[in-house]
């Protein structure tokens, strides 16, 4: 069985993961895990905040993943768009398609104060690679994570003390439309996800999405889009198990800081050869241009 989780946030302020340990129940039981993007918090990674308490590396986390006999795949996100080489991936050769959402809306995280650079930064990168001739689907989304790099190198660390934190908050409930634009982006998300891999690749039966947090279910033509949701206090998480005789979307149940697999929100039947997961990237020091392979992440 293949389970997708994502948006951890793992050593954000506001994750409810607040150690590894309380994954067990989540991390144990399947043969695969895919994170699919926002799992740990490369952007403050490296910032004095978490010199006391640093978190823990891709390796380290991989490593204790494997512990549970699990094997951990990780795709790339916004807030760690160097946690590898993988922006999206695919099962039953492509009618599910796996990755993040960041590259749904041009400026990457509209409701972010960074929205103008990201989009800029994006905007820039992707005009560069069309002048250079047609742009693959893998091409676009490195696109977006230079442009999330580029954030993060701008970025200053936030102040743990209560005036810092205070302070954190006021600038995230700034201005007031902020609000207005996530309860909009919730609205559009699945359509303009559609309309992304639309543009790009042959349409999926099954598009499985994070980013904007907000668990959904939609379908939009003949694409069934599944948004995850987050760990973060709110709205909620859930997860996506993919098994020989269909897609499974369940509840993640949270008790006493620990978190485990809750009941089955909604399934899917359908023939899933699970030995068909595969990370398109492109091969090492050859053309950008993507070549789909089997990749252990």
């Amino acid at each position: 069985m293949i389970r997708i989780l994502s948006d951890l946030h793992w050593g954000h302020k506001a994750s409810l993961i607040k150690d590894l340990d309380s994954l067990e129940g989540l991390l144990s039981e399947p043969d695969d895990v895919i994170f699919n993007g926002d799992t740990l918090e490369q952007n403050f990674e490296n910032t004095p905040s978490h010199l006391q308490s640093p978190l823990p590396s891709v390796d380290q986390f991989k490593a204790y993943v494997r512990n549970w006999g699990t094997k951990p795949h990780f795709i790339t996100g916004n807030h760690d768009p160097k946690i590898s080489r993988h922006h999206y991936c695919e099962v039953n050769a492509g009618e599910i398609l796996i990755t993040h959402g960041d590259g749904i809306f041009k400026n990457i995280a509209p409701w972010s104060q960074n929205a103008q650079l990201l989009g800029d930064v994006a905007e820039q990168g992707l005009k560069q690679l069309q002048h250079n001739g047609s742009v693959s689907f893998y091409e676009f989304l490195q696109t977006i994570k230079d442009a999330c790099v580029e954030e993060h190198s701008r970025l200053k660390d936030y102040d743990p003390t209560v005036w810092g934190k205070l302070q954190t908050f006021l600038r995230q409930a700034w201005p007031p439309t902020r609000v207005l634009k996530i309860l909009d982006c919730w609205k559009t998300t699945p359509q303009m996800a559609v309309d992304m891999v639309h543009r790009y690749i042959q349409n999926p039966r099954f598009l499985i999405i994070g980013h904007t947090h907000k668990p959904t279910i939609t379908p939009i033509d003949k694409t069934t889009v599944i948004n995850t949701g987050s760990f973060l206090p709110w709205p909620d998480a859930t997860a996506v198990d993919l098994t020989p005789h269909g897609v499974h979307v369940r509840k993640v149940n949270r008790r006493n800081g620990s978190f485990s697999i809750g009941k089955t929100l909604q399934a899917f039947e359908m023939k899933i050869d699970l030995n068909s997961l595969r990370f398109p990237t492109p091969e090492p020091g050859n053309s950008p241009q993507v070549t789909p392979q089997t990749v252990t992440a």
